[in-house]
């Protein structure tokens, strides 16, 4: 008899499922560095999302109202992060390192983490939908 209920516990164990962790969800907006701090934007993609990397700066006026464009425009689309990079006052080693100029400046990387837009100025109101392209793709 006990040899029968060692098989029966045995078989029943073997299908039960483990629940799943939960995945972690991202900040959706994250400044990555400090003002003028040089940081590494690579370690700051995330897999299967879009993210946008706005290169900004405090003294930036057109930043601070395009960052806030920004923000809105993806603040429904789930696929979509932005990652904020503080150049301080534009000639910092991070502002260097990325070859920021002129502000806003935004890099948008898809879901694979492949840069695949630099947008500098004016063309920074494009980003929202940009994003949300990327993000529907595949």
């Amino acid at each position: 008899m006990r040899a029968l209920v060692l098989v029966v516990l045995v078989a029943c164990s073997q299908g039960a499922a483990t629940p799943a962790k939960p995945v972690p969800v991202p900040e959706k907006i994250e400044q990555i560095n400090k003002p003028g701090e040089p940081v590494l934007v690579d370690e700051h993609l995330v897999p299967g999302y879009v993210v946008v990397v706005d290169f900004w700066g405090e003294h930036c006026g057109a930043c601070k109202i395009v960052g806030g464009m920004l923000a809105i425009g993806v603040a429904q689309q789930d696929q979509v992060l932005i990652r904020k990079v503080d150049v301080g006052d534009g000639f910092s080693k991070v502002a260097k390192d990325y070859d920021i100029g002129a502000l806003p400046h935004y890099r948008i990387y898809d879901k694979k983490k492949r840069l695949r837009y630099d947008l500098v100025g004016n063309d920074c109101l494009k980003a929202p939908d940009i994003a949300r392209d990327l993000a529907a793709e595949p």
